[in-house]
This record gives C-alpha cells, sequence and structure tokens, in this order.
C-alpha cells in the first residue's frame, strides 16, 4: 500500500512538473506574460518526483548496480551483500538526519521560497521524508 501511495505522490509531482513547463514556454513565449510564481513550483514538484521516485527505485531494487563480481562463492557473496546493506544503510540514515536537521534549521530561519508564501522547511522536507521510505523499504528487504 506504502508503495502504491509514494507511486501516486511521485506520479503527480512528476506530472505537475511537466504540466508547468508546458505553461511556463505557453505563457512566456506565446502570451509574453510569464506566470510569477511557476519557478518556484516546478522547483518544488521536481524535488518531491525525484526523491519520491528514489524512494520506489529502492522498493523495486531498481537503482544502478555493477556486477564486478560474477563468480564468486557463495559465502563471499553473502559477505558482500551484507557490505552493500551497510553502506546502503548508512547513506539512508545520513539523509535521513541531515535532512531533518535542515528542515529544522528553516522551520527555526522562516525562510520562505521565493514569491511564494511558503516556508522552505517544507522544500527540505522531502529528504528525510524520502529517506524514511527508503530506510522502510531496506529493511523490508532485509527481512524478506
Amino acid at each position: 500500500m506504502l508503495g502504491k501511495v509514494l507511486q501516486v505522490l511521485a506520479t503527480v509531482s512528476l506530472s505537475l512538473t511537466v504540466i508547468i513547463t508546458f505553461l511556463q514556454v505557453l505563457f512566456r513565449y506565446v502570451f509574453k506574460s510569464p506566470i510569477s510564481w511557476s519557478q518556484e513550483v516546478l522547483m518544488i514538484s521536481f524535488v518531491y518526483s525525484i526523491l519520491f521516485g528514489a524512494a520506489l527505485a529502492v522498493k523495486n531494487k531498481e537503482h544502478l548496480t555493477v556486477d564486478l563480481f560474477d563468480n564468486l562463492s557463495s559465502i563471499k557473496e553473502k559477505i558482500l551483500v551484507v557490505i552493500e546493506f551497510i553502506i546502503t544503510g548508512t547513506v539512508i540514515l545520513i539523509l535521513l538526519y541531515f535532512g531533518w536537521e535542515l528542515v529544522r534549521a528553516n522551520l527555526e530561519s522562516g525562510q520562505i521560497v521565493g514569491i511564494l508564501p511558503l516556508k522552505k522547511a517544507y522544500v527540505y522536507l522531502a529528504i528525510p521524508l524520502s529517506a524514511l521510505f527508503m530506510l522502510y523499504f531496506h529493511i523490508r528487504k532485509v527481512i524478506k
């Protein structure tokens, strides 16, 4: 269920990115009147689509892999899988921790996104949120 929700959110974010880009070009070059808020909304929707897509890639095991060691013994392969789990988990935890610190700091500062009356913290919230999803799917992968 969580994967489906993430998929819908990523699809909506990416669709919003495409639609706003089209409207931005249309209004700027055809109507000669650019949309003032489009750049910020475009950036936010793009960030969320990328980070939610990364969490989906962890869920579906679709991240880039390199088959460097093809003919390894069973024990060596298991050791490499454990090392991969530890490194990937560490990177996800770093994203989670520092992403949350970034959100917290921006909530305290009260900075807003350009012309929109939206705090930057809500844009940066995509980092720890996607890291939480990644961590969940990463741990679930190991349990299976």
